[in-house]
């Protein structure tokens, strides 16, 4: 290679090279000048300028003890003299606290580091120095609030009696602390397998935790964990209740991890476990007592008027059995009970009027609001073991309905597919919730479908018939209720009879406007 074509390539190199170094420089977060062996300035960085208050065109070419306060100018240019003689890369001030000047004359306690570099060749190879500069007041904030903020994550732990969980969603492993441990039954590792960890989860709650887990991982979800289950002793089959919550971390797109708390909840779900039972025993003491009152009442309006049709009856067929028949007798006794039953009819009317109370009060009703509500109270009333499919339409107009029925209706319809489920020990349960427009008709239909046992085909054109039921304990009401709230509100409830895959129950209500 010739002399000129060496140095061309000598000059495209350093010119590559002061490009990247310039490139890195402007980009380190930390304040940094490049000072020569006169002491002034040949460049600073944006970190730099930031820190001391000047533009690049005001701060190139000052001697570097300008940012000095005095007191520090004199010994400074000493130090430099003997870093000129023997440059290499240390500290500054021998780890003691040293100080610049700002723009407007203020001191900023800084650390200072040196490190010599060789300027270009047309500056004939000139040492420079690198000088760093670390804002010990930003060090000092930064490294308080991350203390504070262990101490607040400490004392949270603390008096959550929380475990944390680390999930590595790229390798398939969990992380996991001391108290995480102890809430898995110790059966957990500091590192374990994804696998590992859902295998402690209750075999009933294990298909609910992992369809919470894809949805955590979905890109296109918000990310959340949030999750209540069981977590099973093998020795033992003892049973702890762990409440779960945690945030995803995406990556390019994808679920990268989940960092959560974990929380023994199981003294909770006991007593809500407990309080429910008694709720479900008041109810249903309660129906009772409505269902012996409503018969005694029947009972006693419709006693009289059935005594007086049977004297009048016999009073019949005594005229009947004689000879010659007195039809005059005959006729007055038919006349006696025709007017006790219309009697009769009168009073069961007046008291299915009684008992119905005022017309019911209807009003404009967000359907979706009370699908979300209905939700929450069947939760707190404890029937929330099964994985919830909610396909709300948005933009739903208002409905004209007593929402305080529909959402009584709704109670009755979750719980019974809830029962049915458990009754029938199914460990994936699953209930779907949609609602939508049906535009033909100017109504909305609400569908809810579940995965249970389904309803006998034998026993579906009765479900709806008062006092008809399949369970132990069941009064045989609540679907009878549910269907005539729904047409007291304008409506119609039905079961779908060729559903297999469980039960499928519909109903629909008009729009208000």
């Amino acid at each position: 290679m010739s002399r000129e074509n060496l140095t061309a390539e000598q000059s495209r190199s350093a010119l590559i090279d002061s490009i990247h170094f310039e490139e890195l420089f402007d980009a380190v977060v930390d304040a940094m000048l490049l000072v020569d062996s006169s002491g002034h300035i040949v460049h600073a960085n944006p970190a730099a300028l930031r820190l001391f208050g000047y533009a690049h065109e005001e701060i190139c070419g000052q001697v570097v003890e300008n940012f000095m306060p005095d007191r520090f100018r004199k010994h400074h240019r000493q130090h430099r003299k003997r870093f000129n003689a023997e440059p290499r890369k240390r500290p500054m001030g021998n780890s003691c606290e040293l100080m610049v000047l700002n723009r407007h004359g203020e001191e900023i306690a800084v650390n200072i580091s040196l490190c010599p570099v060789t300027a270009k060749e047309q500056d004939h190879g000139q040492v420079c120095v690198l000088v760093t500069f670390i804002v010990l007041d930003r060090r000092r904030q930064a490294e308080c609030a991350l203390r504070e903020s262990e101490e607040r994550l400490w004392l949270v732990k603390q008096a959550a009696n929380a475990g944390i969980f680390d999930i590595d969603c790229v390798n398939g492993r969990v992380y996991c602390d001391d108290r995480m441990r102890e809430l898995w039954w110790e059966q957990a590792d500091e590192i374990m397998t994804l696998e590992h960890f859902f295998a402690a989860i209750h075999p009933n709650d294990r298909t609910k935790c992992r369809k919470v887990f894809n949805e955590a991982v979905n890109p296109d979800e918000e990310g959340k964990c949030r999750s209540e289950f069981r977590v099973l002793r093998l020795s033992d089959h003892s049973e702890r209740w762990i409440a779960t919550l945690g945030q995803t971390q995406f990556e390019n797109g994808l679920a990268s991890r989940i960092v959560g708390i974990a929380r023994d909840i199981t003294e909770r779900k006991t007593l809500e476990l407990t309080l429910q039972q008694q709720r479900n025993e008041t109810e249903t003491l309660f129906n009772q007592q409505v269902a012996i009152l409503t018969a005694v009442a029947v009972a006693h309006e419709l006693n009289s008027p059935l005594t007086a049709i049977s004297a009048y009856s016999e009073v019949a067929q005594r005229a009947l059995s004689v000879s010659p028949v007195d039809h005059d007798k005959v006729r007055e006794a038919f006349d006696g009970c025709f007017k006790q039953a219309q009697h009769a009819g009168k009073k069961l009317y007046e008291l299915i009027g009684f008992l119905q109370g005022r017309e019911v009060e209807t009003e404009a009703v967000n359907l979706n609001r009370v699908v979300e509500d209905t939700l929450l109270q069947v939760r707190s009333d404890g029937y929330d073991a099964y994985h919830l499919t909610l396909d709300l339409e948005p933009d739903l107009p208002a409905v004209k309905a007593n929402r305080v029925q529909i959402q009584r209706v709704m109670v009755n319809l979750i719980r019974n597919a809830v029962e049915a489920m458990r009754a029938a020990d199914i460990t994936d349960s699953e209930i779907t919730i949609a609602v939508k427009t049906l535009g033909s008709e100017n109504t909305a239909m609400v569908t809810i479908v579940d995965n249970g046992p389904g309803v006998d085909p034998e026993a579906i054109s009765r479900i709806f018939e008062p006092f008809f039921t399949t369970k132990p304990t069941g009064f045989g009401m609540g679907l009878s209720i549910s269907r005539a709230l729904i047409e007291t509100n304008g409506g119609q409830l039905w079961v779908d009879p060729d559903f297999r895959q469980g039960a499928q129950f519909h109903f629909t209500l008009p729009f208000a406007s």
